[in-house]
């Protein structure tokens, strides 16, 4: 297991020119430090790892890198669903002193259950790299059923799973099956749910912004953080991820509200209900 509690899958800043801005970034590092979450994951959805190109990946793996203690695990999104991609990024966040990485199942292609598990053993076996599979069938187009993700708990590299499949029943029937194996939420909304089912903790968007208030409703699994975080958490996916935490971040100082085509910036009235929100959580963090 990589970690327990709470990693961040952390914003990629942009500067109005639209380069990678690293001030921007180590800002929000430190925010993130000092908020006490127990690892970081750069380069994920949220990270918009899509429109990264290759020489910004390692410039920003070593920058992260290079900011984060040593109790802080550094996770890279490497998943791609073109195999040969996902084998190079893997070596590559190896190489720079990344812990672990996390692989999207491959989107697109949409392979069977079969071409899931071989993907992830085959890829597995030629990085030799703790890996948590990331399961998000909303943007993938591909679910790991919970048969399948039992098989790929047996592989040595396979270190964990980020579960972003909201379907309750799927859920449970994933703690059922993999009663020791580390499952993390990939959806804030769930947290409170996945915590009470045994989940290790979660890899989070919301965590971004309010770091503290997530890294406590872990350790506590109380159910007053979860009732405190519930509106945010939902109103960070009125608009496509990661749309709306870059505009709240914005809001906060920490980034600025600079995406890369095709997402575009929050809608108008979007940032009334989201500025409203912020305005309840003012000092929460």
């Amino acid at each position: 297991m990589i970690f327990k509690g709470v990693c961040t899958a952390l914003v990629t800043p942009f500067t109005k020119s639209g380069e990678v801005d690293y001030m921007s970034l180590k800002k929000l590092i430190e925010y993130q430090i000092d908020g006490k979450v127990n690892a970081i994951l750069i380069l994920g959805t949220t990270g918009e790892s899509a429109n990264i190109e290759e020489k910004e990946r390692e410039n920003i793996i070593t920058f992260a890198k290079s900011l984060l203690p040593d109790d802080i695990k550094l996770i890279v999104g490497t998943g791609s669903n073109n195999f040969k991609r996902a084998v190079n990024q893997t070596l590559q966040a190896k190489a720079l002193g990344a812990d672990c990485a996390l692989v999207v199942t491959p989107y697109y292609n949409k392979c069977t259950q079969n071409g899931l598990v071989e993907f992830y053993k085959k890829l597995c076996n030629q990085t030799k790299f703790p890996i948590i599979v990331y399961n998000v069938p909303s943007r993938t187009g591909v679910n790991v059923l919970p048969q399948s993700m039992q098989k790929l708990s047996k592989l040595k590299y396979i270190c964990g799973l980020k579960e972003a499949n909201g379907d309750i029943g799927h859920i449970l029937e994933m703690f059922d099956l993999l009663k020791d194996f580390p499952i993390y939420s990939g959806n804030d909304n769930l947290n409170y749910l996945f915590y009470k089912l045994g989940a290790k903790g979660c890899i989070s968007v919301a965590s971004n912004a309010y770091p503290k208030l997530l890294s406590s409703g872990y350790k506590t699994k109380s159910l007053k953080y979860h009732q405190k975080l519930y509106k945010m958490s939902k109103l960070l996916f009125v608009e496509t991820n990661p749309i709306p935490i870059k505009y709240v971040l914005s809001q906060m100082g920490l980034v600025q509200n600079e995406l890369r085509l095709p997402l575009t910036k929050l809608e108008g009235l979007h940032k009334q209900v989201l500025q409203s929100e912020m305005k309840l959580l003012e000092g929460e963090n």
